[in-house]
C-alpha cells in the first residue's frame, strides 16, 4: 500500500476549479482547470492533475497517497437555481399548511435598495414543495411564554398526536411519487416527541411499501425556534441536499477510481470540514467563499493582524467578509438565494462583480451597467463568450497577457476583444475605447469600495484599523482600485491568491456543530438562586449536544479520545432583536462565578463589534441558544517560513516590459514572474507580477 502523505483541497468556482495540494512537510503546489458545471468530476480530476504535474506526478499518484480530499463549490446552489431538486412531500402541524407558500412575506430578499421600495417587484421564490404535497397533522406542543405563570410550561403536550393522520398523509405522498418526506411540528425545538413519532411512523410506512425514500424531521436538522426559517432549512435539506450529495458522490467516485481510499470531505457554511455523508448536508449549501475566510483567519494570526477584510474576487462574484479581533462573524439567520435560513453561516456579503461580469450599454441614456450576468469560465469575447466583459477590458488595457492565461493553456484573442469593445462600448457612447474601458474599471472598483465601506461603517468599524486581504483569480489584479478607493490600514496579498479559498479548505478543522434553543433571562435584580436554577439548563443543553457529537463522530470513524469540544452561546440584551454569538471557556456552569464568566464572554464579543458606549447591562441579558463544536483530529497544511533574501530580485524573474493603460495614458510596466521571486525581494512599480 502506498504511503499516505498528501492533503488535497479544491474550490470549484464559477470560472475555475482550484487545487491546493500539500505534502507531509507542509509544502504545497497549486493546480487549476476551467470549471465544468455539467461534469464536476471531470474538472476535479483535471485540476488535481495540473497540481500533480508540479511534483512530476499524476492525479492517480496523488490520490493513491492522499490522506484526505476536501471539495467545495456551487453544486447545491446550481441545483436550487436550475430547479432540479428532489420532489418533496411535507407533514406539518395542522393550521400551518400555507406556511411554505407565504414565506413570512420575505419577498424582497436579495433585491437592491431601489427594488425593495417598489412593491410590484417583490416576488415569491419558486416553491420548494408543491401545495398538494403538504399534509396537515393534528398535534400541538406548548413552546412557553413570557408570562410563564399564566401559561403551559414549555414542552407540554397540549393536543395529542393523531397517528392515523400521519399514516394517511405518508400514504398519499407515496402515491404522488414523492422522493423525500420532510416533517415539521411547530414546537419540536422545545420537545420533539411528536416529530420523532411521526418520523417513526413514516419510516414504517415507507418500509412496508418497499420504496427507497428519505424521511427527515426538522429537529434532526435544526432544533431552533423561528418556524419559518426552520421550515426553509428543512426544505433545503430535502430539496437540495440529497441531490447535491449524489453529485458529490460522483466526484468522490472519480477520486476513488484513481485509488483514493477515504470519504470525500466538503466544507460546511460555518467553516467545518465534514464527510459528504454528513446527515445535515444542507449546512454545506455555501462552502467555497467560506474557505477564504478560514484562510484569512490563519493569516491574521500568523502576521498578528487581528482585523482583516477578506475579499474574494473571481470571475463571477465579489465576496467579502470580516475578521474582527481574530473572530469570524457568524450569521445565525442568513439570507441565501432569496431564502432566509436557520443555520449558522459565516457572514459573507456578496455582489455580482468579477472579471466575467457582462457590460451593458444603454444607447438612449448613455449609461453603463454591469451585470448581473457573468461569463464564468467563458471569460469574455476574448475567449468563447458572446458579450463583452470586464475580462475583455483587462486584456486590451494590458493588465492580462493573452499568451499566459492559465499558464498558456488557454489562448485569449486580444484583437477580437478590442473589436467587440469598440462596437458595443466605445462607439455607442462616442468615446475612445481605451478611455471608456478605463472608466468601466473605475465603475467596478467604486461598486466594490462602496460595498466594503457600507459593510464596515454599518457595524461602526473604522476602515483604517483593518488590513485588506485580496485573493481569488482576479483579486490581486484589481486590488489597486480598492486601495485607491478605501482609507485602509494596509493591503496584503499571498503568492497563492488564486487558490486561497482552497488553502482555507485544506486548513479547516474537521468538526460538527450542534445548536439548541434555551430559555434564560438574567435581570439585574435577580437573586443568585434563580440565576443558578436557569444555569442548570445551560449545562444540561451543552451535555446533550456533546453526546450527539460523540455519537456522530464515532459513526464517522473518530474515537472518543480524539474528540474535543468548544462551547458557546447566542445572547443579547433583553429587548434587543438580534443576538450575538460568543465562545465560552467552560461548557458547564457550576457556580455563580462560572455564570459571570459566561456573561463576560458575551460582553467581550459585543464590545469588539460595537463601541463600549453601546453596552446596556442595565436591561439584563437573554441567552437564546447554546452551541457545541465537536472537533476531530485532521491533518492541516503548514505555512513554511523562508529566510529573507536581497531586496533586488533575481534577473531570471524579470520578463521585460509591457505597455498598460492607466490614469488616462499608456505607461511601460515591468513584468515579473512570481514563482521566481524570493522572500525579501522588493518590486517597485509600475509593475505587473504574473503567475500561471
Amino acid at each position: 500500500m502506498a504511503e499516505k502523505r498528501y492533503l488535497l483541497a479544491l474550490d470549484a468556482g464559477g470560472t475555475m476549479t482550484d487545487t491546493f495540494a500539500v505534502d507531509q512537510e507542509g509544502k504545497f503546489v497549486l493546480g487549476k482547470s476551467l470549471t465544468n458545471p455539467e461534469n464536476e468530476a471531470f474538472s476535479y480530476i483535471a485540476s488535481v492533475e495540473d497540481a500533480a504535474r508540479s511534483w512530476g506526478m499524476t492525479s492517480a499518484d496523488i490520490h493513491q497517497r492522499a490522506l484526505s480530499s476536501t471539495y467545495t463549490g456551487t453544486t447545491m446552489l446550481n441545483i436550487l437555481l436550475t430547479r432540479t431538486g428532489s420532489k418533496v412531500g411535507l407533514l406539518i402541524t395542522r393550521g400551518f399548511v400555507d406556511m411554505p407558500l407565504m414565506e413570512r412575506s420575505l419577498t424582497w430578499l436579495g433585491q437592491s435598495y431601489e427594488d425593495i421600495l417598489h412593491q410590484q417587484l417583490h416576488e415569491h421564490n419558486p416553491w420548494l414543495v408543491q401545495p398538494e404535497h403538504v399534509k396537515e397533522v393534528t398535534e400541538r406542543i406548548s413552546v412557553g411564554s413570557f408570562y410563564m405563570q399564566h401559561h403551559y410550561m414549555p414542552g407540554t403536550v397540549v393536543i395529542p398526536l393523531v397517528e392515523d393522520e400521519v399514516r394517511q398523509g405518508v400514504s398519499e405522498l407515496l402515491d404522488q411519487g414523492i422522493e423525500v418526506i420532510g416533517i415539521l411540528t411547530i414546537g419540536s425545538y422545545v420537545n420533539p416527541i411528536h416529530e420523532k413519532r411521526m418520523a417513526e411512523i413514516a419510516r414504517e410506512v415507507v418500509k412496508q411499501r418497499g420504496v427507497d425514500i428519505s424521511v427527515v424531521a426538522s429537529h434532526e436538522i435544526c432544533s431552533l425556534p423561528n418556524e419559518n426559517e426552520r421550515l426553509k432549512t428543512l426544505l433545503f435539506q430535502c430539496y437540495v441536499a440529497e441531490i447535491g450529495r449524489k453529485k458529490l458522490l460522483s466526484v468522490e467516485g472519480a477520486a476513488k477510481k484513481e485509488g483514493y481510499d477515504y470519504d470525500l470531505l466538503t466544507l460546511l457554511s460555518y467553516g467545518a470540514a465534514a464527510s459528504i455523508r454528513y446527515p445535515k448536508l444542507c449546512e454545506a449549501v455555501v462552502s467555497g467563499p467560506v474557505g477564504g475566510l478560514l484562510g484569512g483567519r490563519i493569516v491574521a494570526a500568523l502576521l498578528g493582524r487581528p482585523n482583516l477584510i477578506c475579499c474574494d474576487l473571481g470571475g463571477t462574484t465579489f465576496d467579502a467578509g470580516l475578521i474582527a479581533a481574530g473572530l469570524l462573524l457568524v450569521n445565525k439567520e442568513p439570507d441565501f438565494a432569496g431564502h432566509r435560513l436557520r443555520l449558522p453561516m459565516v457572514s459573507i456579503d456578496s455582489i455580482g462583480a468579477g472579471t466575467g461580469t457582462v457590460i451593458h450599454v444603454d444607447e438612449a441614456t448613455k449609461r453603463i451597467n454591469l451585470g448581473p450576468e457573468s461569463a464564468g469560465s467563458a471569460v469574455g469575447t476574448c475567449y468563447v463568450y458572446p458579450d463583452i466583459t470586464i475580462g475583455d477590458i483587462d486584456l486590451i488595457l494590458g493588465y492580462l497577457n493573452e499568451d499566459y492565461f492559465l499558464g498558456g493553456k488557454v489562448k485569449l484573442n486580444k484583437e477580437r476583444a478590442l473589436q467587440m469593445l469598440k462596437e458595443r462600448l466605445a462607439e455607442p457612447l462616442g468615446q475612445d475605447v481605451y478611455d471608456v474601458s478605463s472608466k468601466v474599471l473605475d465603475l467596478l472598483h467604486s461598486q466594490m469600495c462602496d460595498h466594503l465601506s457600507s459593510m464596515l461603517l454599518s457595524k461602526g468599524l473604522n476602515p483604517a484599523e483593518f488590513t485588506l486581504l485580496t485573493y481569488g483569480g482576479s483579486g490581486p489584479l484589481h486590488v489597486w482600485g480598492l486601495d485607491r478607493g478605501l482609507m485602509l490600514g494596509a493591503v496584503l496579498m499571498v503568492p497563492w491568491a488564486a487558490a486561497f479559498s482552497a488553502f482555507g479548505c485544506a486548513a479547516a478543522e474537521y468538526f460538527h456543530r450542534y445548536d439548541k434553543a434555551v430559555t434564560f433571562f438574567l435581570t439585574p435584580d435577580m437573586i443568585d438562586d434563580v440565576k443558578m436554577y436557569q444555569a442548570m439548563g445551560l449545562s444540561a443543553a451543552w451535555q446533550e449536544l456533546e453526546q450527539r457529537g460523540y455519537e456522530e463522530l464515532e459513526r464517522e470513524g473518530i474515537p472518543r479520545e480524539q474528540v474535543h469540544f468548544r462551547h458557546g452561546i447566542s445572547a443579547r440584551y433583553i429587548g434587543q432583536i438580534s443576538t450575538w454569538e460568543a465562545p465560552v471557556q467552560k461548557g458547564r456552569v457550576e457556580n455563580i462565578e462560572d455564570l459571570n464568566r459566561v456573561i463576560e464572554s458575551f460582553e467581550k464579543v459585543y464590545t469588539t463589534i460595537y463601541p463600549a458606549a453601546a453596552r446596556f447591562p442595565q436591561a439584563g441579558y437573554q441567552i437564546t441558544e447554546v452551541y457545541v463544536e465537536a472537533i476531530g483530529e485532521k491533518i492541516k497544511p503548514v505555512i513554511p517560513r523562508y529566510p529573507l533574501k536581497d531586496k533586488e530580485a533575481a534577473h531570471e524573474a524579470y520578463k521585460g516590459q509591457r505597455e498598460a493603460y492607466m490614469d488616462g495614458k499608456w505607461t511601460k510596466f515591468d513584468i515579473w514572474e512570481m514563482d521566481l521571486l524570493q522572500a525579501g525581494n522588493r518590486i517597485d512599480g509600475p509593475a505587473i507580477i504574473e503567475h500561471p
